[in-house]
C-alpha cells in the first residue's frame, strides 16, 4: 500500500487466492481516515501559502505609505549641473540653492612608470635582486625579490600581493611593454617610490625611470572660496557631485514637489491592488467538488491534469476571512477619518482635513469595494497652492498617549493619513504573524496554523502506524486462509485418488 512499508510477504499458496490484490482493496477502506486528514492538511499548507501572499500586499503598501510619512520624503530637492563635461551630480542632497563652481586641478593618483620593457610577460628575467615598493607610509614598504626564474608576471603578482599594505597596484601593459605603479589613493597624502639600492628595478624596467611620484588634491572654488579635496567625488552644500575636469559649472538645486504626486499615486495604486486581492480571496467560493489529490490519485494523471486541479482545489481557501475582511475595514475607517488636532491655522476648518479635498476620493460603485481614485487635477492644484497643507495632511504627528480607548482614538484622529495607514498595516500585520508565523511553509512555529500542522502531523504519524497494524492483520488472516484451503485441496486429491478417480 502506497506510503506504508511492512515485511516482505509470500502469498498465493493455494493458487485460488489474489491476496495481495484482496488486502489492498481492504486497506482502501481503511485508509480513508487518513486520507482525509492528509487532504485537511494540504488545505492548510495552501491556506497559509495564500495568507502569506496577501501578507506581501500589505508589506508592500507599508512600504508606500512610509515614503509619505516624513518631510524629508516628501518634499525632495532635484539638482542639476549646468556642465556635466566639468562637473556630474551624483546625487542630490536636501538643500535647494544655487553654487558656482570653478575647478583648477583635479585629485590624481601617485603614478609610476617605467620605459619600454623589450621582454614578453612570461619570459625569464634571468636575473637575481631585490628593490622596495613603497606607498604613503614608509614603515609599510615591502621588499620584491628577483631569482633567474622570475618573470615579468611573477613580478606584478609580488608586488600586487602586497597592495594592501602598501598600497600600491602594479599594471603592464602588454602592446606598449610599459609598466605602472599606481596609488590606490588619490591626492597630495598618496605616494609611489621604488629604492633600487642595487639597479635591479632599472635592470628590469629601465634606467631612466622616475622612481618617485606623489599625487595631487583636488583644488575648486564655490561661490568664491577655495577648496581641495583629497578625491574628485565631493559633497558641495549637500549634493554629491564627481569633479570631471577644469572649468566652471554652476549646481542648481531646486524643490521637487512632482514628486510628492507620484508618492500620492503610489499609495493609491498599492492600496487598490491589495483591495482587489483582499475581496477577491474573501468573496470566491469553495468548490466543494475539487479536493486536495492523494498520491494514487496523482499518479493516474498529467502533471498539466494535475495543475488545473489544484487550482480548482485550493480556490475559496480565505472566503469570507475574517482577518481579511478586519484589515480592509481597518484601512477604510483611517481614510475615512477627518484629520483633528490642528492648531497652527487661525480657522482649523479652513485646513486641509480629508484626502477628498486633494482629489483622492472612495469610488462611488459599491462593486469596487472602496478602492480609491485620483482627481488628477485637483491633487496637482493642492500640492502647487497649498503644498504645506498637503504635507500636513499624510505627516502630522500625535502627542496623545495610546493608553487608553479613548486615548487611541484621539491620537488615531490626529496621525496624518501616512502615519494613520501605516500604524493600522502594521497592526494588522502583527496579527498575520500570530496566524502564519514568520517561518517556511511547513515550519511547526506557536502560530495558529503552525499549531495546527503540528497537530495534523502527529494525528498521520499514529494513523500510518495503526494502518501497517491492520495491513498486517488481514494478510496473517489471509495467509492462514491459503494455508486452509492448499490442505483442503490436498485432502481432496487423496480421496480422490482412493475412489478411483
Amino acid at each position: 500500500m502506497a506510503g506504508i512499508s511492512g515485511p516482505t510477504r509470500l502469498t498465493g499458496f493455494s493458487g485460488q487466492l489474489d491476496t495481495d490484490s484482496l488486502v489492498k482493496k481492504l486497506m482502501d477502506t481503511e485508509r480513508v481516515p487518513l486520507n482525509t486528514l492528509q487532504k485537511k492538511k494540504q488545505l492548510t499548507l495552501w491556506q497559509r501559502e495564500d495568507y502569506r501572499s496577501m501578507n506581501t500586499s500589505l508589506l508592500t503598501l507599508r512600504k508606500a505609505m512610509n515614503e509619505l510619512r516624513f518631510e524629508n520624503k516628501f518634499e525632495t530637492v532635484k539638482s542639476t549641473s549646468s556642465n556635466t563635461a566639468v562637473l556630474d551630480v551624483v546625487s542630490s542632497g536636501v538643500n535647494p540653492g544655487v553654487s558656482s563652481v570653478k575647478i583648477t586641478q583635479l585629485a590624481n593618483s601617485a603614478s609610476v612608470i617605467s620605459e619600454k620593457v623589450n621582454k614578453l610577460p612570461t619570459e625569464k628575467l634571468n636575473i637575481n635582486g631585490s628593490f622596495t615598493i613603497e606607498g604613503a607610509d614608509p614603515a609599510k614598504s615591502v621588499e620584491i625579490t628577483i631569482t633567474a626564474d622570475s618573470t615579468i608576471d611573477s613580478v606584478l603578482k609580488d608586488i600586487n600581493g602586497a597592495s594592501a599594505k602598501t598600497g600600491v597596484k602594479a599594471n603592464f601593459d602588454r602592446a606598449s611593454g610599459v609598466l605602472y605603479l599606481n596609488s590606490i589613493t588619490t591626492g597630495a597624502g598618496s605616494k609611489v617610490k621604488v629604492t633600487d639600492a642595487n639597479g635591479t628595478f632599472a635592470n628590469i624596467f629601465g634606467a631612466n625611470t622616475t622612481l618617485t611620484s606623489e599625487g595631487k588634491d583636488a583644488a575648486y572654488s564655490v561661490n568664491g572660496t577655495n577648496i581641495t579635496a583629497t578625491s574628485n567625488s565631493v559633497n558641495i552644500n549637500g549634493v554629491q557631485v564627481t569633479l570631471r575636469s577644469l572649468g566652471e559649472a554652476s549646481i542648481g538645486a531646486v524643490v521637487d514637489r512632482s514628486a510628492a504626486v507620484d508618492k500620492i499615486k503610489d499609495f493609491v495604486k498599492q492600496y487598490n491592488e491589495l483591495v482587489d486581492k483582499f475581496s477577491e480571496a474573501t468573496t470566491t467560493k469553495k468548490n466543494r467538488g475539487y479536493q486536495p489529490l492523494t498520491t494514487e490519485e496523482k499518479e493516474a494523471m498529467t502533471e498539466s491534469q494535475i495543475t488545473l486541479w489544484e487550482k480548482k482545489a485550493r480556490q475559496g481557501d480565505l472566503y469570507n476571512d475574517n482577518l481579511l475582511k478586519d484589515t480592509l475595514s481597518s484601512m477604510r475607517s483611517a481614510l475615512n477619518m477627518p484629520l483633528e488636532g490642528i492648531t497652527n491655522p487661525p480657522d482649523p476648518k479652513s485646513q486641509l482635513r480629508m484626502l477628498s479635498q486633494i482629489g483622492v476620493n472612495v469610488m462611488n460603485d459599491f462593486r469596487e469595494n472602496g478602492k480609491l481614485e485620483i482627481d488628477e487635477k485637483k491633487l496637482e492644484e493642492a500640492i502647487n497652492t497649498r503644498f504645506d497643507e498637503v504635507k500636513l495632511l499624510f505627516t502630522k504627528s500625535s502627542d496623545t498617549p495610546n493608553d487608553t480607548p479613548e486615548n487611541m482614538k484621539k491620537r488615531k484622529s490626529e496621525l496624518g493619513f501616512a502615519d494613520r495607514l501605516y500604524e493600522t498595516i502594521s497592526a494588522q500585520l502583527t496579527k498575520f504573524t500570530k496566524k502564519i508565523g514568520s517561518g517556511s511553509i511547513e515550519a511547526l512555529d506557536e502560530s495558529v496554523l503552525g499549531k495546527q500542522l503540528k497537530d495534523y502531523n502527529t494525528r498521520e504519524t499514529d494513523l500510518e502506524r495503526k494502518l501497517v497494524d491492520i495491513e498486517n492483520r488481514y494478510y496473517k488472516k489471509f495467509t492462514a486462509m491459503e494455508k486452509a484451503l492448499q490442505k483442503l485441496n490436498s485432502q481432496g486429491s487423496w480421496i480422490s485418488s482412493q475412489l478411483g478417480g
